[in-house]
C-alpha cells in the first residue's frame, strides 16, 4: 500500500517549545534508532530516551569491536561501533532528538487530548515528556548477570562487555560463559594474539559449533563443567580457583553469562507479558496498552539487528498512520479479526468432522 502524507520536519523547529511529542521511543539501540528514523521522516516530532550515555544498544556495548557479517549491504562486515555511529548520525540528520542517561520509570495515561488522541506521560529519572505514542525498544535484557566472586576483587580487569582491543592484545584472558557472546569474545582475543581459557559451566558450550571449533584450532583452552570458586590477586595477575583442575592465572576476565530480565520494569508499566516475560503484542506491534508499541528484543524470538530494524520501522509506520489517519488501524484490526474468526470457525468445523469420522 502506498505511504501517503510523508514529508520532512522543518529544520528550524524549536523542539524546546513543543507542547508534546508525537512519538517518544524508549531505547537507542537498533530497533529504537530505526523507529526514530522512520517517524521523523514522516514529519513526526520524535524523542528517543536512552538509559546509557550513548546510542547503539547491544552492538555498541557488547561487541563494539566485533565485525558483524550477517547484515545485508556490508560484504566485508561492519563493527558494532561503526554501525551504531552511522545509524545514530542518520537519526540526528533526520532531526530525531535524544536524551541520554535517562532511565524509564513509568508511562502514565493523562486526560490531555491532542486531535482526539489522549496523551501519554513518559516519566524518567530526570524529566517527564507528554506524547501521542510510545514505542518501547529498550531490549528485553537490561543488565549483564554478574559473578559476586569476581566483583569482590573490585578490579578494572574484570569486564562484563568486550573490552577495548588494547586491553587484551597478547595477554592471557579468562572468558566465562558458553554462549555465542562468550565464544565471540574468546575468538576476538585469540585474533589479537592473546591466550584464552574459556570457562564453561555446562558439559559443552551452547554457542555455535563452528565458532567453538575455531577457538580450539587457534589454541584456546576450553574448560567444560567448570565454575569459578575463588578469585585472588597474584601479583599483577588474577588467580582463579576453579572446580576442575588447578588455578588459572590471567591478566583479565571477560564475563558473558547472560542478562537479567526486564520483567519487573514491564510489569510496573502495566503491560501484558508472555510466558517468557517478554511483552505481548498484536500484529501491529501494539501492546495491551493502547498507543504503546513494543519492538525488538522486548518481545521477539529472532534477536537479529535486521529484524529489530524491520520491527522498528513497522511500529513507527503504524504509529504514524494512527496519528495521521486515526481510523486506518482500527478498520484494519476489525478486518483482520473477522478473518481470524472465520479461520477459527473453519478449524473447529474440521476438527468436529474428523471426530465424527
Amino acid at each position: 500500500m502506498a505511504d501517503f502524507g510523508v514529508k520532512t520536519l522543518e529544520a528550524g523547529l524549536d523542539f524546546s517549545r513543543l507542547p508534546y511529542w508525537d512519538v517518544v521511543i524508549i531505547g537507542a539501540g537498533p530497533a529504537g534508532l530505526a523507529a526514530g528514523l522512520t517517524s521523523a521522516h514522516r514529519a513526526l516530532t520524535t524523542l528517543i530516551v536512552e538509559a546509557k550515555g550513548r546510542p547503539g544498544g547491544q552492538p555498541q556495548f557488547l561487541y563494539a569491536d566485533k565485525r558483524i557479517v550477517d547484515i545485508p549491504g556490508f560484504p566485508e562486515g561492519i563493527t558494532g561501533e561503526e554501525l551504531s555511529e552511522r545509524t545514530y548520525r542518520q537519526a540526528v540528520n533526520a532531526l530525531v532528538q535524544f536524551r541520554f542517561d535517562e532511565e524509564l520509570i513509568a508511562i502514565d495515561d493523562t486526560d490531555d487530548v491532542a486531535s482526539d488522541d489522549k496523551l501519554k506521560r513518559v516519566v524518567t529519572n530526570r524529566d517527564t515528556y507528554l506524547c501521542r505514542k510510545v514505542i518501547i525498544a529498550c531490549g528485553l535484557l537490561h543488565y549483564p548477570r554478574r559473578l559476586p566472586v569476581l566483583d569482590e576483587l573490585n578490579s578494572r580487569n574484570v569486564h562484563y562487555k568486550s573490552p577495548k582491543i588494547g586491553d587484551y592484545e597478547g595477554k592471557t584472558v579468562a572468558v566465562v560463559g558458553g554462549g555465542d557472546s562468550a565464544l565471540d569474545a574468546a575468538l576476538m582475543v585469540l585474533g589479537r594474539h592473546g591466550r584464552v581459557h574459556l570457562i564453561v559451566r555446562e558439559s559443552e558450550p551452547l554457542g555455535k559449533a563452528d565458532t567453538l571449533a575455531r577457538i580450539r584450532d587457534a589454541g584456546g583452552i576450553v574448560h567444560t563443567s567448570t565454575e569459578i570458586q575463588s578469585a585472588t590477586f597474584a601479583g599483577e595477575e588474577i588467580r582463579l580457583g576453579v572446580t576442575v583442575g588447578g588455578p588459572l592465572d590471567c591478566s583479565l576476565v571477560i564475563v558473558q553469562i547472560g542478562f537479567l530480565s526486564a520483567k519487573e520494569t514491564f510489569e510496573r508499566l502495566g503491560l501484558t507479558l508472555n510466558a517468557d516475560s517478554s511483552i505481548s503484542i498484536d500484529p501491529y506491534f501494539e501492546t495491551s496498552r493502547r498507543g504503546v508499541f513494543a519492538v525488538g528484543d522486548v518481545h521477539g524470538d529472532i534477536k537479529l539487528i535486521t529484524v529489530a530494524w524491520a520491527e522498528g520501522i513497522q511500529a513507527a509506520i503504524h504509529a504514524f498512520k494512527e496519528i495521521s489517519s486515526p481510523y486506518w488501524l482500527n478498520e484494519k484490526r476489525l478486518r483482520d479479526n473477522k478473518i481470524a474468526l472465520i479461520g477459527e470457525k473453519i478449524s473447529k468445523a474440521a476438527r468436529a468432522r474428523d471426530r465424527r469420522e
